[in-house]
């Protein structure tokens, strides 16, 4: 029986090695902000997806890629929290206060075009009426550009700082509020986002030029008119300066119009350059260690969406959990335990009996003894698995000594494998005779207290333990 054990140790030592000698598997977790959809799978040594599971249960001392995908930076940092035991990564989100600067809204005032235009009409100043109204109209097509820029720029900013946007998206709906604008002089944005906007800035450029040269021209004319009238009644008096008025302002807010204009247009091509080079993905990578994990996202403001409120209080947007289970790898943990050993006819109580003649009575009974294991197995599921065990016993009977090796297979139970079931080899003390003295044969010795040696010999064990704490 002792051989039979021991060749299926020997078997079943081997498998565990072959088991705790496989290469390191790598997985990815692939969780989508929008949908909200986790997506698990397996990976080859070059990273290219070989397969999709269907449970988060992963090998352990596993390489882990956890990927966010559509994750907003400009909207939207995360805090991953992943607790294992007592590990605990961290992951920080981008900080995009680079990207904020003075940005100087265009409304109202600012414009500088709600001039009153009803004296640019007056014939008796101009040498044509039509010249008043393409200068009205003129100014309209001005402030409507100027229009479209803010409205191109508040898009934009609107559109970075919802968190429900993907990239394509917030591209896809600047460029179509962009081919909006009718003007023939302006470039397709689809097909170059910068072009259209170098373009769109130099024909306000060129309109304001146009549109400075013909307030001069006016003003010229109205001073001509008024030196050339050697009468000229109180009201068309009034009218000249109201006009000279008008003239005077146009050409004041003119030229500041442009320029804000021109600092609107640089801060839409710099936040569209930082979100053409932006990424919308977050990946963390991961060594599976332990049991369970649980990796919990924490989605907070970004802080370029916090610049843009008045409170100053980071708002979480939402909250994520992903657990993974892990299955496979080694574990080793040590355990006290209760076996009962037996050596069969190996051991033996040696007497004289009252005809002189040598007896033996074989031992071939269980001894309790109190062990103290190592346990060692690789990872096979939740509540079962199996491994070995080697460890030290003492027995627990006054007439019996001597520290007893165990080695042998073991089942381990529990979701924290805290029970198991052992049996194996024992190799502890037995008793010999000396002095050439057999079982059987007369001797004229009274006793054989000094005629006795103990030597270690092969037996069998069967035992139940409980584990004290994991050493690995």
């Amino acid at each position: 029986m002792t051989k039979l054990l021991t060749s299926g140790i020997i078997c079943f030592f081997c498998l565990i090695s072959q088991s705790a000698l496989q290469a390191q598997e790598k997985y990815r977790i692939l969780y989508d902000y929008n949908t909200e959809a986790a997506t698990y799978l397996a990976l080859d040594n070059t990273n290219a997806v070989i397969d999709t599971l269907t449970k988060p249960r992963l090998k352990r001392n596993s390489l882990v890629e956890i990927k966010l995908v559509n994750v907003n930076p400009f909207a939207v940092d995360v805090i991953a929290d992943i607790k294992e035991e007592d590990i605990v990564p961290s992951g920080s989100g981008f900080n995009f206060t680079s990207l904020l600067g003075g940005i100087s809204g265009m409304g109202g005032d600012n414009l500088g075009l709600n001039v009153s235009q009803s004296s640019l009409n007056n014939s008796n100043f101009f040498d044509s009426a039509s010249r008043g109204t393409s200068l009205s109209n003129a100014f309209t097509e001005l402030s409507d550009k100027m229009t479209a820029v803010r409205a191109l720029e508040n898009t934009l900013k609107a559109n970075l700082l919802n968190p429900n946007l993907d990239k394509e998206a917030i591209l896809q709906n600047v460029k179509a509020l962009a081919r909006q604008q009718a003007d023939a002089r302006l470039s397709d944005p689809d097909a170059n986002f910068y072009l259209y906007l170098s373009n769109l800035d130099k024909i306000i450029n060129a309109d304001k030029q146009q549109l400075a040269g013909d307030l001069e021209t006016m003003a010229t004319q109205v001073e001509a008119a008024t030196e050339s009238s050697a009468n000229i009644s109180r009201g068309e008096l009034v009218e000249r300066n109201r006009t000279i008025s008008n003239l005077e302002a146009l050409k004041a807010t003119l030229s500041n119009t442009a320029e804000l204009a021109h600092l609107s247009i640089d801060e839409i091509r710099s936040l569209y350059t930082q979100l053409e080079a932006a990424s919308f993905e977050r990946t963390y990578d991961y060594q599976m260690d332990g049991d369970e994990v649980n990796i919990n996202l924490k989605f907070v403001q970004s802080s370029f969406s916090e610049s843009q409120d008045t409170d100053a209080e980071v708002t979480t947007i939402k909250t994520r959990s992903l657990k993974l289970f892990a299955t496979g790898g080694f574990k080793i943990n040590s355990s006290v335990a209760l076996t009962l050993n037996n050596f069969g006819d190996k051991s033996k109580d040696f007497f004289i009996s009252e005809e002189g003649v040598i007896g033996a009575t074989a031992n071939d009974y269980f001894i309790p003894n109190l062990s103290t294991m190592i346990n060692f197995y690789p990872v096979i599921g939740d509540n079962f698995n199996v491994g070995g065990s080697f460890g030290l016993s003492i027995p627990l009977a006054d007439d019996i000594t001597g520290v007893n090796f165990l080695l042998g297979p073991s089942i381990f139970l529990g979701s924290k494998s805290r029970l198991s079931l052992s049996g194996g080899v024992a190799y502890g003390p037995v008793d010999r005779l000396t002095d050439g003295l057999e079982a059987g044969q007369t001797t004229s010795l009274s006793s054989l207290d000094n005629f006795t040696k103990k030597v270690y010999d092969f037996g069998y064990f069967f035992g139940i333990s409980f584990s004290l704490f994991d050493i690995n």
